[in-house]
This record gives C-alpha cells, sequence and structure tokens, in this order.
C-alpha cells in the first residue's frame, strides 16, 4: 500500500435497536412454540402405539421421529435466534414458508381457526424473523 492510498476503513458493526432485540425474541418464541406443538403430536403418536389404534405402525413410528427432528430443530433455531447467531435466520424462515400452504390448504379440513392460526403463527414468525435485521452473532 502506498502512502497515498487511504487506509481501509474499519467498521464495527451496528449494534441491533432495541425493537430489533423484541422482535428477535418474538421470532424465537414463536419457534419455540412450534416446537411445542411438534412435540404435543410427537406425544400423541406415542399414545396412539401405546393403546394400539394406529393403522400402521412403522409409519406411526418414522412420523414420530420426523416430528423429534423438527422439534429439536426448531428448538435449536430458537436459541441461536435468540443470541442473535447469523445461521439462524435461514432455517426458521424456510420452515415457516412451509406453514404457508399447509395453513391454506388446512382450511379444506379443519375449523377456520385451527387454519388461520397457522398461517398466522408462519407469516407472524417470517416478519419477525426478516425485521430483526441483520445477525452478527452479537451474544455468545
Amino acid at each position: 500500500m502506498s502512502s497515498t492510498e487511504a487506509a481501509p476503513e474499519r467498521t464495527t458493526p451496528r449494534r441491533p435497536t432495541s425493537r430489533q432485540l423484541l422482535l428477535g425474541q418474538v421470532a424465537a418464541g414463536l419457534l419455540a412454540l412450534e416446537s411445542v406443538i411438534i412435540a404435543g403430536f410427537v406425544v400423541f403418536y406415542g399414545y396412539e402405539v401405546a393403546i394400539g389404534e394406529g393403522q400402521d405402525l412403522l409409519i406411526i413410528i418414522m412420523s414420530a421421529v420426523t416430528m423429534v427432528v423438527f422439534a429439536v430443530g426448531l428448538a435449536y433455531t430458537a436459541r441461536g435466534l435468540l443470541r442473535r447467531h447469523p445461521r439462524a435466520q435461514a432455517p426458521a424462515i424456510a420452515f415457516n414458508f412451509l406453514l404457508i400452504p399447509l395453513g391454506i390448504a388446512i382450511f379444506q379440513f379443519a375449523p377456520w381457526w385451527v387454519a388461520g392460526g397457522v398461517l398466522v403463527l408462519g407469516v407472524g414468525t417470517i416478519a419477525s424473523v426478516l425485521l430483526m435485521g441483520k445477525l452478527d452473532g452479537g451474544r455468545d
């Protein structure tokens, strides 16, 4: 670097605003709620197996295992959003984008408030995650 060139500017990461921190907590709370709901379905499937009501045991077990994986993943994603980890936004947005067509489809066979709840949960989580700003791993 020659003496006439300007030194590159070092920028410090901007601290998130209180609004962004609040939206991050809201998004993490909504993801945690989704994780608990999925865990509830796992308990229901376990109960179904215990009383012998399941049609196909293998399908029920594989569905429960898949739901456990999702519940754990959502819990870790919620933890990542609370800690403002930079890689926590993508899985939160991706999972909740899947809830939108699911919520629309649920209108055909469930009460309107169930389908509406799924849609509000999905859209609300996506909005909270997007509005929480750029994540830089603010807290370790």
